[in-house]
């Protein structure tokens, strides 16, 4: 495409002001790499390059465009949008339910037939606003620096391609929505100021259940800064209030929220740990969404000293997705091909498949997301006064696009063996809970319920972190 810059503009900003939205996990740091495009022929990182000839049209080549350019709509969003006519409450006059979750790095959309309670259409797409930075806390320092509007305007427009891929053969007069997401992407939604999400004590503008009049939608409540509304919906999809007993909700999406509860004796305790997206393929050399040409599946033969990889769709190898990474990561140490320290024992990397290689850091980024979780889990159940064996589930959440295979998440110890027979893989629980939320006229007082009575244990702070942090590495 032909482009001009304006004056010390980096061709990221650019694109981003193009609605062009390409990945830059780093939030335009210039340490991931994985924002290489071609200026006038010649590779370099989009992120760093400044363009000095502000006059003239320059070609760039993007590889790892996000999303597509999209029309410019905003101010006209009302003209383009057919809003959806409902009010922020249960409505059981509805035919069709929507469920919105807003994920760090995916977007889910289901539409529901709210009578039948059958699955009409299901949507997901990459959260474009990865332009800016793989994590909340990237996003979040980009919205105080000056991008919130872009930030904003971004996930509206998501929302409104998903909306359109789900319901456009379907009267909006008739459809209620419901959206859930962690607190960042919320506060993004709503364009609220995210100065105080960034900086302790990481206050919230707001985490009550609201109208969102764009959408005319109903947000699920947050239960603080970093345990938002996706674990609210999560526990409504594990089968709070029903469950009984103790149980354990585990979200391996980019922020790693967990969730101790037991609905008998109204008891729930949450907390949230730095994971990062290594999970979900951010921060991973060649890490990838879980889209056409991931790798999902690996397994490592002894015989061939080889990996065998599967790619989502068959396609040709370009990256590795997050299930990808937990399945090379547990055969390096099934292997051996590491020491116990984790370091690699050929060199700083591994060939895994046709210039797709798992680098030492790599290995180094999984071993911090699986102690970060196992010391939360760990504090969690010393919170509670509880061992492993006392929980009745372990409910496995998160960004996966392939399911995780849980036996290697026992290898890496990510879990520990005492969970064995008690897993449940339940996919997207942010949207499922959407779901439940939608389909029952009691959920909405359940959710207030869940949001207002959580009792958030902060690790940061916590005596035993850093010694628990330590020991699972």
């Amino acid at each position: 495409m032909k482009m001009q810059f304006l004056q010390n503009e980096t061709i990221l900003d650019a694109l981003q002001r193009h609605k062009i939205h390409i990945d830059a996990p780093c939030g335009g740091r210039g340490i991931c790499k994985k924002c290489t495009v071609k200026l006038n022929g010649q590779p370099c990182l989009a992120c760093q390059t400044r363009p000095k000839n502000t006059k003239d049209n320059h070609e760039v080549v993007v590889a790892n465009e996000v999303a597509a350019a999209t029309q410019p709509l905003f101010a006209d969003y009302m003209h383009v949008l057919p809003m959806i006519r409902l009010e922020a409450s249960y409505d059981s006059e509805k035919k069709y339910g929507l469920a919105i979750d807003i994920g760090t790095t995916t977007l889910a959309f289901e539409l529901l037939d709210l009578r039948s309670g059958a699955r009409i259409a299901a949507h997901s797409r990459m959260n474009s606003q990865r332009a800016f930075g793989a994590d909340v806390l990237s996003r979040i320092t980009r919205a105080v620096e000056g991008d919130a509007t872009r930030l904003h305007e971004f996930i509206l427009e998501d929302i409104r391609q998903g909306i359109a891929a789900v319901s456009h053969a379907h009267a909006s007069d008739d459809i209620i929505v419901a959206i859930a997401g962690n607190t960042t992407m919320l506060h993004l939604l709503q364009n609220l100021p995210c100065d105080s999400l960034g900086i302790y004590p990481f206050t919230p503008v707001s985490v009550e259940m609201t109208h969102f009049p764009i959408f005319n939608a109903t947000l699920l409540p947050c239960i603080s800064a970093f345990v938002g509304a996706d674990i609210v919906a999560g526990l409504l999809h594990c089968g709070y209030p029903e469950i009984t007993g103790y149980n354990l909700l585990i979200d391996l999406g980019t922020n790693g929220e967990m969730t101790l509860f037991n609905p008998t004796r109204e008891e729930i305790l949450v907390t949230s740990t730095a994971v990062g997206p290594a999970f979900e393929g951010g921060n991973i050399s060649q890490g990838m969404a879980s889209v056409s040409g991931a790798i999902a599946q690996s397994n490592f033969s002894p015989e061939k000293g080889v990996f065998i990889y599967k790619t989502v769709d068959g396609k040709p190898p370009k990256g590795i997705c997050g299930t990808g990474v937990i399945d090379i990561a547990a055969e390096i140490t099934r292997n051996n091909l590491a020491d116990e320290t984790g370091r690699l024992r050929h060199g700083e990397a591994v060939p895994i498949a046709p210039d797709i290689t798992f680098t030492q850091k790599d290995l180094r980024e999984v071993q911090l997301a699986k102690s970060a979780v196992r010391a939360g889990i760990e504090i969690l159940l010393d919170e509670a006064g509880l061992i492993y064996e006392n929980l009745q589930k372990v409910f496995l959440a998160g960004g996966f696009g392939y399911k995780m295979d849980i036996e290697n998440a026992f290898t890496l110890g990510l879990l520990p063996t005492q969970f064995r027979g008690r897993v449940t893989a339940v996919g997207n629980s942010s949207l499922g809970g959407c779901a439940k939320f939608l389909q029952n006229p009691h959920a909405q007082a359940t959710a207030k319920k869940i949001a207002a009575s959580a009792k958030e244990i902060t690790l940061s702070e916590h005596p035993r972190f850093s010694e628990l942090f330590t020991h699972y590495i």
